[in-house]
């Protein structure tokens, strides 16, 4: 036999769309980046082919995207983590030209895996960033 007692305590949620927009900044998105840090972080090992340059920017880079969307999944995101995947994206999309002018040897693999990668961190950090930015003017 359960007896249940209620004693007034009653979850509430004070601004459900509030949360959903939340939730979605910081997990969903938060999680899309995490994939790509993987996919960052495994590519060059996995590979084993071309320029070590090029693979040791990817496996920076990659590190950095994975301890900032770790963080913001874990503790919640901001401006702050949008801004540092944002420029770890430009500099993804950027580097295998820059490499490439210092007379480093850039792998069309690696250089498209970097295109790629960056652009599409950039776009999660744009679209985290109208969504805080959304999310900010809405609970105002």
């Amino acid at each position: 036999m359960v007896i249940h007692i209620d004693r007034g305590l009653k979850p509430r949620v004070a601004n459900p769309p509030h949360v959903l927009r939340q939730g979605a900044h910081d997990q969903l998105l938060g999680l899309l980046m995490l994939v790509v840090s993987a996919v960052l972080l495994l590519m060059p090992m996995a590979t084993q082919t071309g320029p070590k340059d090029a693979q040791i920017n990817e496996m920076l880079v990659g590190l950095v995207v994975a301890f900032t969307a770790g963080r913001r999944v874990y503790r919640g995101g901001g401006l702050w983590s949008d801004a540092v995947v944002g420029l770890a994206g430009v500099w993804l999309v950027i580097s295998p030209f820059v490499l490439d002018a210092q007379n480093t040897a850039v792998h069309t693999a690696d250089r498209m895996l970097a295109i790629v990668a960056g652009g599409v961190l950039v776009v999660l950090s744009a679209a985290s960033m109208v969504l805080w930015w959304l999310d900010r003017r809405r609970t105002a």
